[in-house]
């Protein structure tokens, strides 16, 4: 006489599936985790290429108005340098915040104005012809600030104003900042 084994039931237990799910769970959430962390890298990388365009734009702006300073009187534009000062001190380029293109938030001047809330930006310079060893060259930074991981502007209006432009000591918890250094050469009538 044959014995029947007993048959097992084909699929899986209880237990089997659901330590299938918590490593599945786990697999995402690391994942999930992952992408949140590239997604965020990606965010300040941008803005700091963003930064770095604008001050190398303001820097290729004080060259070329290096051609108009002739001797005399300087331009009066917010953008020409002050000098003779001792020591040289940091002044602001934008009064407001502007945004990756330097424009500012121009609610009336739809030519000129960002229309998006995008001004993020504050850029300031710091010139000084004294410690350049070269007669003419002038020794030019330009520095750009813009506040981390926030869309909230508003810390950003002591920053830009040129009263306080040189007092200014980044706080690398609430701001972002990328100076950049060249020299400009001072036209010579």
């Amino acid at each position: 006489m044959r014995t029947r084994r007993a048959r097992r039931p084909s699929g899986f237990t209880i237990i089997e599936v659901l330590v299938a799910v918590v490593i599945t769970a786990i697999g995402f959430a690391a994942i999930f985790s992952m992408q949140i962390g590239s997604m965020q890298g990606n965010i300040e990388a941008r803005e700091m290429s963003a930064a770095t365009n604008l001050a190398e734009r303001y820097v290729a702006a004080m060259r070329r108005e290096a051609f108009q300073w002739v001797s005399g009187p300087r331009p009066s534009a917010a953008q020409s340098v002050i000098l003779g000062e001792t020591p040289a001190v940091w002044h602001s380029l934008t009064p407001d915040p502007v945004d990756h293109n330097g424009r500012a938030n121009i609610a009336d001047d739809a030519q000129f104005g960002s229309p998006l809330a995008r001004q993020r930006f504050c850029v300031q310079y710091w010139v000084s012809d004294r410690d350049v060893a070269l007669e003419g060259v002038l020794n030019v930074r330009v520095r750009v600030v813009w506040p981390v991981g926030t869309l909230d502007t508003s810390a950003l209006g002591p920053v830009c104003d040129p009263a306080t432009a040189n007092g200014f000591q980044p706080d690398v918890s609430r701001f972002r900042t990328v100076v950049l250094p060249a020299a400009i050469r001072r036209h010579e009538s």
